[in-house]
C-alpha cells in the first residue's frame, strides 16, 4: 500500500519532501520491532515500561525503512521519518487504513462495563447468529467467528490486530461484531478509529484503579464514558449509580434497561429455577406498549440486567421477537456462572469472578437458591494490589459457610503471601476456611469434602486454561481437574460419573 493512503488523515510532519516520499509502497506495519520485515512501517509507541523508539534501530536492521515517531531518533539516511503528536493514536487511524477501513462495513456493538462483558457478548453472538446474522465476538475468552478461534493478549486487543480481526471476518462473511471494549482500550485509544453502531453500558464499580491502571476512579469513569462518544447508538443500565453521569457525556441516542428504576424496558415478576446442570431464572419484560415472558439458564439479578442488555440490541435491530427468546434459553459462557454437572448431591460451579464486587453478586446470587453449605474456593492474582485480596476476603468471609483459600496466579508472588492477605478476613468471621496453596489439590479437597445439598464455587479462574506461575503461563484446567476428581468419587460411591 502506498504511504499516501496509509497517512489518510493521520496528521505529521516529515523528515523529507512529502511529494517525494508519499507514494513509498509499505507492506505491512508493525509496533513490535521483532515482528519488523523488509519494507514495513515501523511504529514506535512509548509504554508504560518500555519506549518503541528505543527499537527502531533494531527495527531498521530488520528492513524497516519507514518509521512513525513521536521524539526523533538516530537511524540511516534513507530512513523516512513521520513525526506524530501521539503514535499509538497514529497507529489505530494508519491501522484502519492499512486494512481498508473494515469497521465502517461490519455492524458492530460495542460492551462496556466492570461486570458483564463476555457474558453480554457471548450473549449476543448465540441470540444473532441464530437469527441468521453472522455474528463474531471478540473479548475476554478471544475471538470466535464462522468456527474459527483465536486467543488475545488483552480483553481489548491493540488496535493493529482489532482492525486485522474486522478485516478477516468481513472477508469470510461475518456482518456483525460483539466485542468487549475495557477501560484500557478505551484509555490506550485501542478503539478510536472503530465506528461502533451500539455501545452498551453495563455497570461500574471500584476496579482497575491502581499502578499500570488507572489513576482514579474519574478517569475510569470518564474512559468508559468514552465508548458512547464513538457509537451511534447507546444502551444504558439505569439502575447503576453512575448511568446518568455516562448518558451527560454521550453524544448519541441512548435506549435504557433496568428492574428498580424506570427505563425503555424493564424486568419484573422475577422466579429462580434449580436444575443438576443449571440455575436459572425467568422474568417478564415490559416495554411501552407490550410484555413478554423470557428466560435464562443463568442464575441471579446480574443475569437479568445482561439479558436485558441483549434485548435492547435486538429491539434496536429489529431482530424477531421469538427468535431472541428461543436463543436466550439455551445462551451460555463457558466459566461464567457454569454448572458442572459433576456431582448428584451437590452443585458445582466455576465463574470468573476475580474481585469484591463480582464474588459478592454470585455468593448473593446463590444463596438466593436452596442449598446445605455455600463453599467457596478462591485466591488472588500475585503481584497486584492487596485491596483486591482484602475485598474478596471479606465478601467471601461474610457470605460462605466455608472457604478454601488457594492460589490464583501468583506469578513470581510466593502464593501463601496472598492468602496470608485474604486469610486476615477471617479473623472475626465465623466462616471457616482451609488453606491449601496448590489448585488442583484444593479442588479435589473441595469436592471431597462436599456434603447434601452444598453449593460449591471455584471462583477467579473461569475460562483460563493456565496458571501464571513466575512468568510462565503453565496448562491448568479447573474443569477438567473437577471431573477427574468427581469421577474418582463417584465411583467410590458407587455411583456413576455425571459429567
Amino acid at each position: 500500500m502506498r504511504l499516501l493512503e496509509m497517512m489518510n488523515e493521520v496528521v505529521f510532519n516529515a523528515n523529507k519532501p512529502w511529494d517525494k516520499i508519499k507514494n513509498t509502497q509499505v507492506k505491512d506495519l508493525a509496533y513490535n520491532s521483532s515482528k519488523c520485515r523488509d519494507g514495513y512501517m515501523f511504529i514506535a509507541i512509548k509504554g508504560e515500561s518500555l519506549d518503541g523508539h528505543k527499537y527502531a534501530q533494531d527495527a531498521y536492521e530488520k528492513g524497516c525503512r519507514v518509521f512513525i515517531l513521536q521524539d526523533d531518533v538516530k537511524l540511516n539516511e534513507d530512513a523516512i521519518k513521520l513525526f506524530v503528536k501521539d503514535s499509538r493514536i497514529a497507529l489505530s487511524k494508519i491501522s484502519s487504513n492499512y486494512f481498508g477501513n473494515p469497521s465502517k462495513e461490519l455492524k458492530i456493538i460495542g460492551v462496556t462495563g466492570t461486570k458483564g462483558k463476555t457474558t453480554i457478548t457471548n450473549y449476543l453472538s448465540t441470540v444473532l447468529n441464530h437469527a441468521g446474522l453472522n455474528t463474531g465476538v471478540i473479548g475476554t475468552n478471544g475471538t470466535f467467528y464462522n468456527g474459527k478461534e483465536e486467543r488475545t493478549a488483552n480483553t481489548t486487543p491493540e488496535s493493529y490486530e482489532l482492525h486485522r480481526i474486522f478485516r478477516d471476518m468481513l472477508d469470510s462473511g461475518v456482518k456483525c461484531v460483539s466485542m468487549e471494549v475495557s477501560s484500557g482500550g478505551l484509555m490506550m485509544d485501542r478503539v478510536k478509529d472503530i465506528n461502533f453502531d451500539v455501545a452498551i453500558f453495563s455497570n461500574l464499580s471500584l476496579d482497575h484503579v491502581g499502578p499500570k491502571e488507572h489513576p482514579t476512579f474519574e478517569n475510569y469513569l470518564d474512559c468508559k464514558a468514552k465508548l458512547f462518544t464513538l457509537a451511534k447508538h447507546g444502551i444504558v443500565n439505569i439502575d447503576d449509580k453512575y448511568a446518568n453521569q455516562i448518558i451527560e457525556k454521550a453524544t448519541c441516542d441512548i435506549d435504557t434497561f433496568g428492574i428498580e428504576n424506570k427505563g425503555d424496558i424493564v424486568a419484573k415478576n422475577i422466579e429462580y429455577s434449580r436444575e443438576l446442570d443449571s440455575l436459572g431464572v425467568s422474568f417478564d419484560v415490559a416495554t411501552q406498549n407490550k410484555e413478554f415472558n423470557t428466560y435464562i439458564c443463568s442464575p441471579g439479578t446480574f443475569s437479568i440486567y445482561n439479558a436485558l442488555a441483549v434485548i435492547s440490541v435486538c429491539r434496536y435491530l429489529q431482530i424477531d421477537q421469538n427468535t431472541m427468546l428461543d436463543a436466550l434459553k439455551s445462551a451460555k459462557v463457558k466459566g461464567r456462572v457454569e454448572v458442572l454437572p459433576v456431582l448428584d448431591y451437590a452443585t458445582v460451579i466455576i465463574d470468573y469472578a476475580h474481585n469484591g464486587v463480582s464474588l459478592e453478586n454470585i455468593l448473593q446470587t446463590l444463596k438466593e437458591y436452596d442449598h446445605n453449605r455455600l463453599i467457596c474456593l478462591f485466591g488472588s492474582v500475585g503481584g497486584r494490589t492487596k485491596l483486591r485480596r482484602k475485598e474478596l476476603g471479606d465478601v467471601a468471609s461474610r457470605e460462605c459457610d466455608l472457604c478454601i483459600l488457594t492460589s490464583d496466579n501468583p506469578d513470581f508472588e510466593d502464593p501463601m503471601d496472598v492468602i496470608k492477605d485474604i486469610a486476615d478476613s477471617f479473623k472475626n468471621s465465623e466462616c471457616d476456611y482451609i488453606v491449601e496453596p496448590d489448585r488442583k489439590v484444593a479442588v479435589e479437597k473441595a469436592l471431597e469434602i462436599a456434603q447434601d445439598g452444598d453449593m460449591i464455587v471455584f471462583a477467579g479462574k473461569g475460562h483460563e486454561e493456565y496458571q501464571l506461575i513466575k512468568g510462565e503461563n503453565l496448562p491448568f484446567s479447573e474443569t477438567e481437574v473437577a471431573v477427574n476428581a468427581a469421577k474418582r468419587i463417584m465411583e467410590s460411591k458407587g455411583k456413576k460419573q455425571l459429567s
